[in-house]
């Protein structure tokens, strides 16, 4: 039982995966914060795109 203890005491007193948990929390931000972003630049590149072929048509006579 000593041994359980002891080990869950250098358990709790370590904090390596506070980093990782740290920068997995920044990420999801982030990635949550850019969804709406993204969302209006993907249509605008679209529009784009259509564009640019519409013009290739217009020159090659179509």
């Amino acid at each position: 039982m000593s041994t359980l203890l002891r080990r869950l005491r250098d358990l709790l007193k370590k904090d390596n995966g506070t980093t990782a948990i740290e920068y997995a929390l920044i990420a999801s931000i982030l990635g949550v914060a850019l969804l709406p972003v993204l969302g209006n630049t993907t249509s605008g590149i679209a529009s784009l795109y259509t564009r640019v072929q519409g013009y290739f048509d217009t020159v090659n006579g179509g």
